[in-house]
């Protein structure tokens, strides 16, 4: 059985919690959070009464094989890499980091302990981001040239304060919510973003510093283009839809107003495919724990989200800037 040490107890670590407890070859078996009252909650819902509000001492025991970290973005780095000196295998939520640099010190801090890194980006693990790349990967719509990601919602309520809008600690609505759109495209293009022009606006919360509408172009070194169009404060709260075009040289994926369905166009006629946002954090928790006990890679490691973060914080250095931005 590998055993767990969860860190950070917030709104993301729900989803974490659900999925460990349906794992059969891992385990929580400590939460640490800032907030004690947090921590003994989130222990509690997993059936555990072992918590506290300093990870050192319970990463540092031999008892512990892997730490998730569901901290903010901003203290990734301090808790990953102790963990990564202490010999454990990490899964990190998203982004990796709000730094380049600490995103660098993250990867070579694991690779060198060489324990397992997973960045979790769930969309991976999503039907509808599974089902695409299968299409992509078996050349059904010939190569992808062109993909556009919309996302919008209005969990943003315009008096909201708290971490998720601090740009800070998460380093902005670009880079946090962004990075997930930005791997996906990635994923599917096969290819690494080289320059980025972005636009954004503020128009709902004039009080949080932090852009809550973008639309971000991004050149590939395949010469393909993705476009990332993002929302968090959409009126009315209760509207979110998702939408997703991806055209190759031979054929189209596309979905409706959400992606729980996907329509495969190609000369000869139309096909159906899956789509759906079911079962994203069991897969990816199923996917680390797989490649702990297999030695493997795991599906999305340290270098895929550095990439992502990479073409975000160029995007905010555009948005302020006006100017297309090359990716570091």
């Amino acid at each position: 059985m590998i055993n767990v040490v969860l860190v950070g107890a917030g709104m993301v670590s729900i989803k974490h919690i659900q999925a460990w407890l349906i794992q059969q070859d891992a385990e929580v078996v400590y939460v640490v959070d800032h907030n004690l009252d947090k921590a003994k909650a989130a222990a509690q819902s997993l059936g555990i009464n072992e918590y506290g509000t300093d990870y050192s001492e319970i990463i540092s025991s031999d008892d512990v094989d892997a730490v998730d970290i569901c901290v903010t973005a901003n203290e990734h780095v301090d808790v990953a890499t102790f963990a990564a000196n202490s010999g454990k295998h990490i899964l990190l939520e998203k982004p990796i980091s709000t730094t380049l640099t600490d995103a660098d010190l993250i990867i070579e801090t694991a690779a060198r302990n060489d324990v397992k890194l997973m960045l979790g980006h769930t969309h991976h693990f999503y039907d509808y981001g599974i089902s695409a790349k299968e299409i992509i990967d078996s050349g059904e719509i010939g190569n992808p040239v062109y993909i556009r990601h919309v996302a919008g919602g209005g969990f943003w309520p315009q008096d909201w304060t708290g971490n998720r809008i601090s740009p800070e600690r998460t380093g902005g609505n670009v880079v946090d919510n962004g990075v997930h759109i930005v791997d996906m495209i990635n994923w599917w293009m096969d290819s690494k973003p080289v320059s980025v022009y972005a636009q954004a606006l503020n128009p709902t919360s004039s009080h949080i510093d932090m852009n809550q509408y973008f639309l971000m172009t991004l050149k590939y070194n395949n010469d393909g283009i993705g476009v990332v169009d993002m929302s968090r404060a959409n009126m009315p709260t209760s509207n979110e839809f998702s939408q997703i075009t991806i055209l190759g040289t031979e054929g189209e994926i596309r979905t409706g107003s959400d992606v729980n369905t996907q329509w495969v166009y190609k000369e000869d006629g139309l096909l159906l495919d899956n789509g759906g946002f079911t079962d994203g954090f069991n897969r990816e928790i199923n996917a680390f724990v797989k490649s702990i006990i297999e030695d493997t890679d795991p599906p999305v490691g340290g270098l895929h989200s550095k990439i992502a973060l990479a073409a975000c914080l160029a995007a905010e250095i555009s948005i302020k800037t006006g100017s297309v931005i090359a990716i570091k």
